[in-house]
């Protein structure tokens, strides 16, 4: 006979431990649950709404973010009142992943929300400002692009996706992601480094923007083939980018070039998605395809090959890759 029982006490009141019952035990089994039964992680209308909150940042006292269960979170704003201020807001994504099984660094009560408030530093980029000769630059990455056998492998590829089976489709937009800046400087250590080789070894500055350049000339040529392929009669096809990491100068010297800006702080131009759509995403820090997979069924996707569209560093790694719908 056990101890216990001899002197009368019940093994059953010993203490009922919480080990393991963690907030993030329960939030993330409460994320895989909310999926499997098919609730959707990402809604336009949260992203565009989220995306006219950041808009209007410097007069807003909080932020509010919705939950995937549906409830909302409020987020408050540092920069409420500030008249001249170095933090901008974008747009962080926490996709599937961040929620069923990598611990979100935030607190609790951000675990189920897909979507948060970030900051940008933008004091060095204020104090450095713009490349010199940007449009010259991208001039001639366009020329060296059109010239190109990868423009013309592409060129050949997107006719045939759009209609070259005698089953033209329909296009309306061109919505493009992280696209890249064509004014980001280096930071000190990259020229530090580079200033320590030898003359004949260093490398400029832009080449660091040599990866924008080349996808804002791709995808102008997506413009131009899928607008000579439109039928009579339909409307124009638009052509849109979003990078929270454009620069003022950037977004001012696209626009003259044809392209729509949309979602300035990450998250509007998921709102434009929809059927009619070709989608572009070279180097948008951004789970694109879990995004489109809630919002819209795109006519294409071409983003890099072997990847979750997430985060790409070196432009040479980047291949077209063409994915029809179904």
């Amino acid at each position: 006979m056990s101890g216990s029982a001899r002197d009368g006490r019940s093994p059953l009141l010993g203490p009922l431990l919480e080990y393991g019952c963690s907030h993030w035990t329960t939030s993330s089994q409460h994320a895989a649950d909310l999926y499997d039964s098919g609730v959707k992680l990402w809604r336009k209308e949260d992203l565009a709404d989220i995306e006219r909150q950041l808009a209007q940042s410097l007069t807003a006292e909080k932020f509010t973010v919705h939950r995937i269960d549906g409830s909302i979170a409020h987020i408050k704003n540092p920069m409420f009142g500030v008249r001249k201020p170095i933090w901008k807001p974008y747009i962080e994504f926490q996709e599937f992943w961040r929620l069923v099984y990598s611990t979100p660094d935030g607190p609790p009560e951000t675990y189920n929300c897909t979507y948060l408030v970030d900051w940008a530093n933008q004091s060095v980029r204020n104090y450095e400002g713009p490349i010199e000769n940007v449009q010259l630059l991208f001039e001639t990455s366009q020329q060296q692009w059109d010239a190109s056998a990868a423009c013309e492998a592409l060129a050949l590829q997107f006719r045939k996706l759009l209609g070259g089976n005698g089953n033209a489709k329909k296009v309306t937009k061109i919505v493009c992601f992280g696209l890249g800046d064509m004014n980001f400087k280096p930071p000190d250590w990259w020229r530090i480094k580079n200033d320590s080789k030898p003359e004949d070894e260093r490398q400029p500055e832009t080449i660091e923007v040599e990866g924008a350049l080349l996808h804002h000339a791709v995808a102008l040529t997506m413009a131009n083939i899928t607008r000579s392929c439109a039928k009579t009669g339909d409307t124009g096809v638009r052509l849109l980018t979003q990078d929270p990491g454009y620069s003022d100068e950037t977004k001012d010297m696209i626009r003259k070039i044809g392209f729509e800006i949309v979602g300035e702080h990450g998250a509007g131009g998921f709102a434009e998605l929809d059927d009619e759509s070709v989608v572009f995403s070279p180097f948008a820090s951004a789970p694109v395809k879990q995004i489109i997979a809630d919002l819209a069924r795109p006519v294409a996707i071409i983003c890099a090959r072997n990847t979750s569209a997430r985060v790409f560093g070196k432009p040479k790694y980047l291949i077209p890759l063409l994915l029809p719908r179904p």
